[in-house]
C-alpha cells in the first residue's frame, strides 16, 4: 500500500531545441523542403562502382573532390557533394564545436562533412516548421546570416532565439524521428545554409545513434528535465506552480497531478481488502441481515467488531490531529523555500539590471554589438547556473548534473563545449559545479570593463561584487533549509499511524455500514493517504 504512493511522486519542469532538435516555432506557409537549392547546372552523374569501405573513406577524406557535381558512396542512399576547402574547414570546425560530434572517428566525421550540400534562403522564409514531420527532411547548419527560432508563434528568448553562423539545428528531431518542435525562419536578407539529408545523417552517424539508444529511458528523463529548465512553458507545460482555475466543472475533470491519480492504486487495494473481508464474513457466519442492510449488532461476530471500531475511532482523532499539523509544517517549509527561490531570481535580476544599464550604447540609445554579445553571454551563463543549481537541490533534476546529463545539455545548446570541458575537469562535488557559472559571469563582466563595453569605475565594480556575494549567500540558505527538514523518526511515525488507521477501516466500518463500508474505506483512504502524500510532496519537490 505504501509502495504505490512513491512510484507516482514525479514532477516534470520548459525547451528550446528543435533548433537544437526540440525547438518549435511560428507557422508559415513555406515548408522546409521548398526553399531553393544552390544554383548549379543540372548534370547527371553515374554511380561509381561499389568498392570497399576503406576505399570510400580514402576518397572522402581527400581534398580532390572540390568542384564538380555530386557523387554517391558505395551505398546508394549516401550522396556526397563537392565543396571548396574553405567550406570543408568551416563545416569541420562547426561540427567539432558541438559536443555531439567531438568523439566521432575522423573517417566518420569526414564522411559527414562530404554529405552536406549548400543552399540559400531569403528573408522570412521558414526553414523548418513546428509540427512538420522529419521524414525526408534535413539537418541544417548556418553558414552565413542569422535565423530566428519560434515556439508556438513566439520568439524564443535570447540567446536561444537567434541562430548565427556555425549553429546546427534539427539534428535531434531527425535522430529521434520526432516532429519539428520549433520553427526556424531566416532573419537576414540572404541566409546561406549547409544541409544533410536526415537518412544520410543517421546512416553516417550509426555509431552516434547507437550511443543515444544505449539507455533511452535515461535520455528521455534528461530531455524532460532540460525541456523544463530551458523555459519553453507553452510547449512543455513547465510552470513551477500550476495556475489555479476555479470553475467547478474544470476541477472535476482534472486527472493529471491530482490526488485521485496519485492514490488510485492504494484506494483500489483497500477497497479490495474490504470486499474480501465482507465475503469471508458472510461465509463463516450465519448472517441474519440482507446484504444491502446494516449488520445486526446483536450478532456475536458483529459484537466482537465493536472493540475494533472503538479502537479505530480513538486512532482517527489522533491521526487527524497529527496529520493536519504535519501538513501545516510541510506547507510552511515549502513556502520558505519558495521565498528563497524568488530571492535568488531577484538577485540575478539585480545583477542583470546593473549590466544592462551600464553597457555602452550607440548615439541613438541602442546597444552596441559588443554590449549585446556581453548581455547574451551573461544571460546564457545565468540560465546554466539555474539549471545546475536546481539539479543540485531537486531530485527530479539531479540527472542533469550527471556526466550524460551535462553532455546532453551541451548538445541541446544550454552550455558550450568549452564550458562542458571545464565542468568535467573541475575537482569539486557534482552538487557544487554551479558555482563556476557565477565565476564566469563575473569574469565576463570584468572583460567588459577592460574592453570598454561596461563603464569603468570603482563603485560599479563594487556593486557587481556585492550583488554576486548576496546571490551566493541567498542560494546557500537552500541547503540549510534542506538539512533541517522534518526528522525521519517523526515522518516514520506519521506514516505508520496513517497506514494503521487505513488498515483497520474495513473491520471498523463494517458493523455500521455493511457492504457500503467498501465505499467508506475508499473515501477515507483517498483523504488520509492523499493528505500524507501531498505532505511528502511538499518535502520532495525541493529535495
Amino acid at each position: 500500500m505504501t509502495n504505490s504512493r512513491y512510484l507516482l511522486l514525479f514532477a516534470l519542469f520548459v525547451g528550446i531545441s528543435s533548433a537544437f532538435g526540440t525547438h518549435s516555432a511560428p507557422t508559415t506557409s513555406t515548408s522546409s523542403k521548398r526553399f531553393a537549392p544552390i544554383s548549379r547546372s543540372k548534370q547527371t552523374h553515374p554511380q561509381p562502382p561499389r568498392s570497399s569501405q576503406s576505399r570510400l573513406v580514402q576518397l572522402v577524406a581527400s581534398d580532390s573532390l572540390e568542384g564538380g557535381g555530386a557523387f554517391y558512396s558505395s551505398s546508394e542512399s549516401t550522396k556526397f557533394f563537392p565543396k571548396t576547402a574553405k567550406d570543408i574547414q568551416f563545416i569541420r570546425e562547426a561540427l567539432l564545436d558541438n559536443v555531439m560530434f567531438t568523439n566521432l572517428p575522423k573517417e566518420t566525421l569526414e564522411m559527414l562533412i562530404r554529405a552536406f550540400e549548400k543552399t540559400f534562403v531569403t528573408r522570412d522564409q521558414a526553414i523548418v516548421t513546428q509540427g512538420d514531420s522529419v521524414e525526408g527532411d534535413y539537418v541544417y547548419m548556418v553558414a552565413r546570416g542569422e535565423c530566428t527560432v519560434f515556439v508556438d508563434g513566439k520568439v524564443v528568448p535570447e540567446p536561444y532565439g537567434t541562430l548565427k553562423a556555425r549553429a546546427i539545428f534539427g539534428e535531434m528531431g531527425v535522430l529521434y524521428n520526432q516532429t519539428r518542435a520549433a520553427t526556424v525562419q531566416s532573419k537576414s536578407d540572404s541566409v546561406a545554409l549547409f544541409r544533410v539529408n536526415g537518412d544520410t545523417f543517421k546512416s553516417v552517424l550509426n555509431q552516434l545513434t547507437l550511443s543515444f539508444e544505449d539507455d533511452p529511458q535515461l535520455m528521455d528523463k534528461i530531455d524532460q528535465a532540460i525541456n523544463q529548465v530551458s523555459g519553453t512553458k507553452s510547449l512543455y507545460g513547465g510552470d513551477i506552480i500550476s495556475t489555479f482555475k476555479s470553475p467547478r466543472l474544470w476541477l472535476w475533470g482534472r486527472w493529471e497531478g491530482t490526488i485521485l491519480q496519485h492514490n488510485c492504486k492504494t484506494v483500489a487495494l483497500t477497497m479490495t481488502v474490504s470486499l474480501i473481508f465482507i465475503l469471508i464474513t458472510r461465509r463463516i457466519t450465519d448472517p441474519t441481515w440482507s446484504i444491502g442492510f446494516a449488520p445486526d449488532k446483536s450478532h456475536p461476530y458483529i459484537a466482537r467488531l465493536e472493540i475494533i471500531r472503538r479502537l479505530w475511532s480513538y486512532q482517527m482523532s489522533l491521526t487527524t490531529f497529527i496529520l493536519t499539523f504535519f501538513l501545516n509544517q510541510a506547507y510552511a517549509f515549502w513556502q520558505e523555500v519558495l521565498g528563497i527561490a524568488r530571492r535568488i531570481q531577484g538577485r540575478l535580476n539585480d545583477f542583470h539590471l546593473l549590466i544592462a544599464t551600464s553597457c555602452r550604447r550607440n548615439p541613438d540609445g541602442s546597444l552596441t554589438r559588443e554590449s549585446e554579445q556581453l548581455m547574451d553571454d551573461v544571460g546564457a551563463t545565468s540560465r546554466l547556473f539555474h539549471a545546475l543549481f536546481w539539479a543540485s537541490c531537486a531530485r527530479r533534476f539531479s540527472v542533469l548534473r550527471t556526466p550524460k546529463g551535462m553532455e546532453r545539455m551541451a548538445t541541446r545548446g544550454l552550455m558550450t563545449s568549452r564550458q562542458l570541458r571545464v565542468l568535467q575537469q573541475l575537482d569539486v562535488p557534482d552538487n557544487q559545479k554551479h558555482n563556476a557559472c557565477l565565476e564566469w559571469m563575473m569574469i565576463r563582466a570584468w572583460q567588459g570593463i577592460d574592453d570598454g563595453t561596461l563603464r569603468d569605475d570603482a563603485s560599479f565594480s563594487q556593486r557587481l561584487l556585492d550583488q554576486m556575494c548576496t546571490l551566493r549567500a541567498t542560494y546557500a540558505t537552500i541547503g540549510d533549509k534542506l538539512s533541517c527538514r522534518m526528522p525521519l523518526p517523526y515522518t516514520h511515525f506519521v506514516q505508520i499511524l496513517v497506514d494503521g488507521f487505513i488498515f483497520l477501516s474495513p473491520f471498523a466500518l463494517y458493523a455500521d455500514l455493511g457492504v457500503f463500508s467498501i465505499f467508506g474505506v475508499g473515501v477515507l483512504t483517498l483523504f488520509y493517504t492523499g493528505l500524507l502524500d501531498r505532505t511528502f510532496c511538499s518535502w520532495c519537490t525541493v529535495m
